[in-house]
């Protein structure tokens, strides 16, 4: 109870509100509900149980109505005295040789026109025992055996001869050869040995197939419930038809020879399999057997649909009780309302919220101390944090000022015209290149170029380079002129042609061959920046993407740009939409290819 107590204490009142409102009105519509159910539980299981067996008897009803139309259909074959003639006829020889003989000779167009009537009945198949070619007759593509021989092979025909001219009823599925040679769907047979008037003497075999279409709409029909199932048998313990969900263990049950003959002998209404309850129906005409099996854990689905009403009750009640505690409650909790939008603006960076506050209870008091936190964070900031951050500019600007750009610039033009008057125009022109090349790279602080500058830059460089490197370097820089005033990130392509001179130029003992070139290519730019070095192993490409961070600028020469930073300044312009490659063969050389977007100048 203390526990209780003190986790009520930490509720807020609009949740107390709703609680105890809540607390009262529940017990009482439970009750309620509680008397409803026992009233109508049982006359529920009764009434389920009636339906079961109406819609059993119903199904029933239906199939006897379709197994009439086909058995119809045999009894006009059986007794039609053209057909019968041609089942007698002892000249075979010469009605074989009538191309239309069944067409000629009996009344097989009638025969046609009652299947095409009824809809279901797809074909039929007579075997005369005389020799006579038999009538057969597929009104869906289908196709049956084509002789009688064939026919006398089958268990079918083996169980039509037992059963001396009464009506057998099976199952045909759709890749069953048993009496079909092509059968293109699942259907329903009738079949049976024709006999004389006197049944002395065996005239024909009849089978007629329906498509089982018709009889499972029937058995879909008869099912109340998604869990339910039912199972068709004829008389002779043929499994004719099922529908539903079914069950493999309780089917097998159910499918048991001598149950379905002691069921037909002493039919039960009822019986119950494991967790399964069973329905059954017996017709004493057809002596076709209909089973209806649901599970047992149903009941339980059924006490739900029993108590749906006060639990309706419950919930509407409930339900409707809801907008008046929230119109209530609502004059609580407004203002905490506020004080969540003045929160989720602080959250995104506005440090000027201030929540008005007109109460003292617990939504004041948070108001209250929402506005005093936020007038501390933002004393905080500007206490500390602006003022570091004007300190690092301070001690930015005083460094550049240190390392001023023109006084390196002077000292060098002073070198070239040193050097130009004392007639070493060889060192003057190296001088001035290097010149321009720093003012290239540290000139106006500008993070984008021309392609034309990119191209200027690294011609500098390597210029200086040949210097170094005289007869063992070889270079050309090619750029389409489409693409010389289209912009470009500073610094992209120098970090490779470096990369080249330094690991690819400096370890070679033979001249090495540089080319840098660009073009157009719809709206990209290609370059490629291809040596013949002394190349790299896969392993130390990728020791250029992973290369640590304390080590990733120690072995640049220009602007502390490494090849990795490359890497990142285009993901972070472009994002996904660049190619950077790098293929190496070890002693041959190695291929740059860089693919950015075609940015025109000014746009």
């Amino acid at each position: 109870m203390k526990h209780m107590r003190s986790w009520l204490g930490g509720v807020s009142l609009q949740k107390k509100l709703i609680l105890y409102s809540y607390l009262i009105i529940t017990p009482i519509l439970l009750l309620i509900s509680i008397l409803m159910f026992q009233a109508n539980y049982r006359s529920s299981v009764e009434q389920s149980e009636q339906l079961a067996g109406t819609s059993l008897q119903g199904l029933n009803d239906n199939l006897r109505t379709i197994q009439t139309d086909m058995q119809n259909l045999c009894t006009y074959v059986c007794i039609n005295d053209d057909i019968n003639e041609v089942l007698n006829s002892r000249d075979v020889e010469g009605l074989n040789a009538e191309p239309q003989l069944w067409l000629n000779r009996a009344p097989m167009r009638i025969v046609q026109d009652m299947m095409a009537l009824k809809g279901y009945i797809k074909t039929i198949a007579v075997y005369p025992e005389n020799g006579v070619k038999p009538y057969l007759r597929c009104m869906d593509a289908s196709s049956y055996i084509s002789t009688l021989s064939e026919a006398q092979e089958t268990q079918m025909y083996r169980e039509a001869i037992a059963a001396h001219g009464k009506v057998l009823w099976a199952n045909i599925g759709k890749d069953d050869t048993e009496v079909f040679q092509t059968n293109r769907s699942d259907k329903i047979v009738l079949y049976r040995e024709l006999y004389n008037r006197s049944k002395q003497k065996k005239l024909g075999y009849i089978v007629l197939g329906a498509s089982s279409d018709r009889f499972e709409a029937a058995c879909d029909n008869a099912l109340q419930q998604e869990d339910e199932s039912i199972l068709v048998f004829s008389k002779e313990g043929n499994r004719l038809i099922s529908g539903g969900t079914e069950q493999e263990e309780v089917t097998d049950y159910l499918s048991d020879y001598s149950f379905l003959m002691k069921c037909k002998e002493h039919p039960k209404t009822q019986y119950e399999y494991k967790n399964y309850r069973i329905f059954s129906y017996v017709d004493s005409e057809s002596g076709l057997m209909l089973f209806k099996i649901f599970p047992k854990d149903s009941l339980v689905n059924q006490i739900f649909k029993v108590a749906a009403t006060p639990l309706a009750l419950l919930g509407g009640v409930l339900l409707g009780l809801l907008p008046i505690l929230l119109i209530v409650s609502n004059m609580v909790t407004k203002p905490l309302k506020k004080v969540c939008v003045a929160m989720n603006a602080f959250q995104k960076g506005d440090f000027s919220q201030q929540v008005e506050t007109r109460t003292t209870d617990e939504v004041g008091q948070v108001a209250a101390t929402f506005n005093q936190m936020v007038e501390s964070i933002r004393l905080l900031i500007d206490n500390n944090y602006v003022m570091a951050l004007k300190e690092r500019e301070s001690e930015l600007a005083l460094l550049q000022a240190q390392i001023n750009p023109h006084f390196l610039y002077n000292t060098l033009d002073a070198l070239y015209w040193q050097a130009q008057e004392a007639g070493n125009e060889e060192i003057a022109e190296d001088i001035l290149a290097l010149s321009q090349l720093f003012r290239l790279v540290l000139g106006q602080g500008k993070a984008v170029l021309t392609v034309r500058e990119e191209a200027e830059l690294i011609s500098r460089y390597l210029h200086i380079q040949k210097m170094r490197f005289s007869k063992r370097l070889d270079y050309d820089i090619q750029m389409d002129p489409e693409i010389l005033e289209n912009e470009m990130p500073k610094l992209i392509l120098q970090p490779f042609v470096e990369n080249a001179i330094v690991h690819g130029l400096e370890n070679a003992d033979r001249l090495c061959e540089l080319h840098v070139s660009g073009h157009k290519d719809g709206n990209y730019m290609d370059f490629t920046i291809r040596d013949t070095g002394v190349g790299m192993t896969e392993e130390q490409i990728q020791g250029i993407w992973n290369m640590e961070e304390s080590k990733r600028y120690s072995s640049q020469r220009i602007g502390r740009y490494a090849i990795k930073n490359v890497r990142e300044r285009l993901e972070l312009k472009y994002h996904k939409d660049f190619k950077l490659e790098i293929t190496s063969t070890p002693g041959k050389g190695t291929t740059v290819r860089i693919r950015i977007p075609a940015d025109i100048k000014g746009v």
